[in-house]
């Protein structure tokens, strides 16, 4: 059975035996991967539904003060010691007809931000599924080859040039279940997420393991691991506490790169019962 210790030693071992590559795979890690996996599609769909909810807010207030003349093409008049709605054509307006209108153009809003949600969402996971997902791989792989020997930049385009459409389905499909059981209270999607935990190294060293067979894999090895697993990530809670005093500095010279031979070390450790420290 592996230890919190064990993987330590050896992924300290491993990554200060090829320090500077580590540290670059570890940077362009959290730059492409821990910035934009969940983000792209959160970000990118958070923009856009700001952006209209800000529009909605602002007609909404609009319609609730009445005098919003511009959208809804009417303007405030006083006739007869009174004030009156009059439309574009001069013929005035009963006020429930343009809190009607009001009603109608904030449906429209409404349906707007849904459709550029969903739009933004796709197109999201798209690029998170053909792009960020093949990096993400590709960098887990030379954590998993550098454990044994200081490995080559190159191993970062693994998934590009072995099994790229693997890499896309298994991302793809691992995501999208672990998005959908967060639906049900988030903690079972973090369930899911550490069954899942170990299919970028299987992907990347079985180049003919389907994204079925990978997620599979990883569930059946998981298994009686999850817990002691996020007790080992949360052992890295004091370092990412000094990171966030440095500025991150910490974080992208030793912390990262430290995390990422770590969890690599776990994968050998669960596949293979191989947690020696090497010499």
């Amino acid at each position: 059975m592996w230890t919190r210790k064990s993987l330590k030693e050896k992924a300290k071992k491993a990554f200060k035996l090829n320090y500077w590559k580590c540290v670059l795979c570890a940077l362009i890690f959290a730059i492409f991967v821990g910035g934009a996996t969940g983000g792209f599609s959160g970000a990118s769909t958070g923009s856009a539904g700001s952006a209209m909810s800000n529009v909605f807010n602002d007609r909404a207030e609009e319609v609730q003060e009445i005098d919003h003349e511009a959208e809804l093409d009417v303007d405030v008049e006083e006739r007869d010691g009174e004030m009156v709605i009059i439309d574009e054509e001069g013929n005035e307006v009963p006020e429930g007809g343009a809190i009607a209108a009001g009603i109608a153009f904030i449906a429209v809003m409404f349906v707007l931000m849904g459709i550029v949600i969903l739009i933004a969402t796709a197109v999201g996971l798209v690029v998170e599924a053909f792009l960020i997902k093949p990096i993400e791989y590709g960098l887990r792989f030379f954590f998993r080859r550098n454990l044994d020997e200081p490995a080559n930049l190159s191993l970062i385009a693994h998934s590009f040039d072995k099994n790229y459409m693997n890499s896309v389905k298994a991302g793809f499909f691992s995501q999208l279940f672990i998005s959908l059981w967060s639906l049900l209270f988030v903690i079972p999607g973090i369930i899911k997420s550490y069954e899942y935990r170990l299919v970028p190294y299987l992907v990347s060293e079985n180049t003919e393991m389907t994204w079925k067979e990978a997620l599979a894999e990883s569930t059946r090895l998981m298994k009686g691991h999850k817990w002691n697993t996020f007790v080992l990530d949360l052992s890295f809670i004091g370092w990412e506490i000094l990171s966030f005093f440095t500025c991150g500095l910490l974080s992208i010279f030793y912390v990262d790169p430290y995390k990422l031979s770590t969890d690599a070390a776990l994968y050998e450790a669960i596949k293979y019962g191989n947690t020696e420290v090497a010499a």
